[in-house]
This record gives structure tokens, C-alpha cells and sequence, in this order.
């Protein structure tokens, strides 16, 4: 099978490969966009991870990298774990990949705009460095039961934070698509996505991460992608899987079925 050339398979789908020999499954689906936590990438090596997606014809697209900050009075360390984060962007450059999100670490105090604040302050020197090296940083919502390591938690509180700090945001759907004004702010910051990832949900399902193969479940995927395609989105699609679902299913063969579906669906929408 030969995918859509806007679909992509994250190496999430893939906890048990390195990030070589997820690039090597990646291409056995038929998959040209992958992409990659920075924490394989460092593990593998820039040159060793950049000769693969050379070699399996597979585009590194997006990497993870450690953008969570603890902002909290006395937790310290924020140098250090800026340096970390240098780290992971100055990878994603030499493996090609244009944008590098992540996290932004817990919430700093009971004011979410000063927390906002303090964040965009702590990594305007990261965010200017990315850009030198072509590299957009992104910001990724997450449900609130992640709140250990995000504060955002909505596609509203990411444009916010994203606006004021220089970043990107990445979409990815399973976090946000419940949100009541989520196609009007779609609509209308479009130009502010980076990456969108998706995969499904079945209603009633309580424990995260309860992840489905797209198609399977009960999210409005079709029409959320149609939504984004509307709006001028020019990224790719990116199929993210983990949980009960996938691990009964076996991971290669949710990512092929994830990749086969959206593949039809995007070729139904025009993309």
C-alpha cells in the first residue's frame, strides 16, 4: 500500500523500536512522514537517524523535545533544562524535521495568565534559536490528568500561550476534539498549527491513554480533518496509538489500519 503523502505515523505507535527501526516500519507500511521523540533520536544519534530516513525514504517530520519547565518557587533548574531542550532542537535540524514540540511542565502557580508569562519569558532565547536553525517550536495540549506535565490543556489555552511565547501549536485531536468552539478556533488559527495528530476514542472507555485506530471509535475525526483542510492546513496527519485497544491489536497492524483509513479519508476530502 502507498500511503497519502500527508499521512504520517508517529513513533509513539512503536514504544518497543528505537528510532532506527521505527523509521524501517514506518516504510513497511507504505508511510513516507514519521516522527520521532527526541529522546530516541538522541539515543540513536542526529547522522545515524538522518541516514535512516535517507535510506527507508521516510521523512523525519516532527520531533518531541523537552520543553517542560518547572517554573515552580524553589523546584531551580530551569538552566539545565533548557540546555536539554537546545539539545533536542539542534537534533531535529540535522534530521530534517521542521517543527519539535512538547509539554511545558507543571503549572507554575493559581494564575494561568503569570504562569503564561513566566513560560513565554523562560524560553524566548530557546524559540529564537529553533528559528535559526528552521525549526518552529510547538506546544501541545493535554487532558488535565496530565497535569503534571502540562499546564495547557485545551486548543483556547494553546493559541494563548502560542501567541504570546512565538510557538506553534500541535493539535493533537484526542486531547481536544470535545472542545465546544474548537472548529471556529480552527477556522480562525489555522496558521498557528504545526502538527496535527490523531486517533480515536470509544465512548465509555475510563483509563488513559484509551486509544483507538481511527475509524474505530466515536470521535469525529472526518469531519475535524475536513475542518482543518478548510482552514488552509498545510501539514501532514500524524497517527499517534497507545493503550489497551492498540496493544490487543498489535502496533503494527493499528498504524496500517491507521494509515489505510486516512489515507482513504483524506483522499475523499481532496487533500
Amino acid at each position: 500500500m502507498s500511503a497519502h503523502p500527508r499521512v504520517s505515523v508517529s513513533g509513539l505507535c512503536f514504544p518497543e523500536l528505537s528510532a532506527l527501526d521505527t523509521l524501517e516500519a514506518v516504510a513497511a507500511l507504505g508511510v513516507t512522514n514519521a516522527s520521532l521523540t527526541g529522546a530516541k533520536v538522541r539515543a540513536a544519534g542526529a547522522e545515524a537517524v538522518a541516514a535512516a530516513s535517507r535510506r527507508h525514504g521516510v521523512r523525519v517530520v516532527t520531533t518531541t523535545a523537552a520543553l517542560g519547565l518547572d517554573l515552580r518557587p524553589g523546584a531551580g533548574a530551569v538552566a539545565a533544562q533548557l540546555r536539554e531542550a537546545r539539545v533536542d532542537v539542534d537534533n531535529a535540524a540535522a534530521v530534517g524535521a521542521g517543527t519539535v514540540y512538547g509539554l511545558t511542565g507543571p503549572r507554575p502557580g493559581a494564575d494561568w495568565d503569570a504562569g503564561a508569562a513566566a513560560y513565554a519569558d523562560a524560553v524566548t532565547e530557546l524559540v529564537d534559536h529553533a528559528a535559526g536553525r528552521g525549526v518552529t517550536l510547538a506546544v501541545e495540549p493535554a487532558n488535565w490528568l496530565y497535569a503534571d506535565l502540562t499546564f495547557v490543556h485545551s486548543f483556547h489555552d494553546a493559541l494563548r500561550l502560542a501567541r504570546r511565547a512565538g510557538l506553534g501549536v500541535c493539535l493533537d485531536l484526542f486531547h481536544v476534539w470535545t472542545e465546544g468552539g474548537l472548529r471556529a478556533e480552527i477556522a480562525a488559527n489555522a496558521d498557528a498549527v504545526v502538527h496535527v495528530q490523531l486517533s480515536d476514542m470509544v465512548l465509555g472507555d475510563r483509563t488513559l491513554p484509551c486509544r483507538a485506530v481511527p475509524g474505530d471509535g466515536d470521535v469525529p475525526l472526518a469531519s475535524i480533518v475536513g475542518w482543518l483542510l478548510e482552514a488552509g492546513y498545510q501539514g501532514v496527519f500524524d497517527c499517534e496509538l497507545s493503550g489497551p485497544r492498540i496493544d490487543a491489536l498489535g502496533t503494527r497492524t493499528a498504524a496500517a489500519r491507521s494509515a489505510a483509513w486516512l489515507t482513504g479519508l483524506l483522499a475523499d476530502l481532496g487533500a
